[in-house]
């Protein structure tokens, strides 16, 4: 093929295992025969030499620099690389990369993509390395070509917060392939759980508070046990709440699963606790493979998908179109909710609207989506 068009860069500091290195890698495979057919060689620059658990496509020409999570060294190292490929437009993942993006576009006579993949006011919550990320963004993201924020709550942010010019946002929500995330819940795993079990899924740190959730099924007193997949520093202090809580014989750990689907798939249903959110992979996911949801409404996002509206506020347990949505920090909000779906008739239903939801974030309308995106800043 004859790569004679400028290149699209994309950039982001690994491939380390998270959503956003996970959403990045399935753009660029989704985005293959829209490159093709235009002839445009891609890029794909990581920041950090770190382990990779996503795997690049194998038409995109992928650079490892190793800037250490440094942003000067990033900045050293990045601006020769985008000098010699002299893009068209460099497409970038998370806060640092999009500091980079923003500041070498300029220079360099590209256009700069930024896409914010959490709740910058929730992400930077406190201290004076936040304090300082939070300046560096106000003064930093308006300049960007365009903002790809990953829900309207992330959206708001930027724009309330952060001076971002409501028309210089575009929200592109996550992909979901259903098909594989139902095939991958097919895998056989040695640990799944024999007895009727509810889910909670997400990295054991302060934000995901899952000590909401478990003192609330503590209270709920039901049936099931309680499944949590994760891992995270949080783990220790969240043990020792089981053990308070006398449900040492109920809650189970499993601990980190690179194949989690096979354990959602088997749960009665998913619940999410989090106090904050970019975007709820877990939860779309869980609704992919027709799982009744129960979430906080936290910023941002489950609204969103599980109420279709934002600014949205509830108060306890309320049900909405496609699942009960909790107040942020209500622990009876949770218990109401885990009580309501014991009755199976309401259950189901929420079954059933789970499925009719996912079917929203489909592959094709998220390439769509992303190429308008490129459509407003090359054209």
């Amino acid at each position: 093929m004859d790569n004679s068009a400028r290149p699209a860069v994309f950039i982001i500091n690994s491939l380390e295992g998270g959503g956003a290195e996970r959403v990045m890698v399935k753009l660029l495979a989704i985005m293959e025969s829209y490159y093709y057919q235009l002839n445009i060689p891609v890029h794909l620059v990581l920041l950090d030499d770190l382990p990779e658990s996503q795997v690049c496509p194998n038409y995109v020409n992928k650079t490892v620099l190793n800037s250490n999570g440094s942003l000067l060294e990033g900045y050293k190292l990045l601006k020769p690389l985008l000098k010699a490929l002299q893009p068209t437009y460099c497409f970038s993942f998370l806060t640092r990369s999009n500091f980079l993006n923003i500041a070498l576009a300029r220079k360099l006579g590209f256009e700069a993509i930024i896409s914010e993949r959490v709740n910058t006011s929730s992400h930077f919550s406190g201290g004076l390395k936040d304090t300082v990320s939070r300046l560096l963004v106000k003064l930093s993201y308006k300049r960007a070509a365009r903002v790809v924020a990953v829900s309207e709550g992330v959206k708001a942010d930027l724009v309330e917060n952060y001076a971002v010019p409501d028309s210089n946002i575009s929200v592109l929500y996550n992909p979901y392939d259903i098909e594989l995330l139902k095939t991958s819940a097919k895998e056989d795993v040695s640990d799944l759980p024999t007895k009727p079990y509810i889910i909670g899924v997400g990295r054991l740190v302060k934000n995901k508070n899952f000590s909401l959730l478990i003192d609330a099924y503590a209270d709920a007193g039901i049936d099931e046990s309680l499944v949590i997949l994760g891992v995270g520093d949080e783990r220790e202090s969240l043990e020792a709440l089981v053990k308070q809580r006398g449900l040492e014989d109920k809650v189970c750990f499993l601990g980190f699963k690179k194949n989690p689907y096979p354990y959602v798939a088997h749960a009665k249903y998913f619940v999410s606790t989090s106090n904050a959110e970019g975007f709820p992979n877990a939860i779309v996911e869980a609704m992919c493979l027709g799982k009744a949801v129960i979430a906080t409404n936290c910023e941002s996002g489950p609204a969103e998908i599980i109420a279709e509206k934002y600014p949205y506020q509830v108060n306890g347990a309320s049900q909405e179109k496609n699942g009960i949505l909790c107040q942020l920090n209500n622990k009876q909000g949770i218990v109401d909710a885990m009580h309501q779906l014991a009755e199976p008739k309401l259950l189901n239903a929420y079954e059933v609207k789970s499925s009719a939801c996912a079917e929203t974030f489909s592959y094709p309308a998220f390439r769509e989506k992303v190429i308008a995106i490129i459509d407003q800043v090359t054209q």
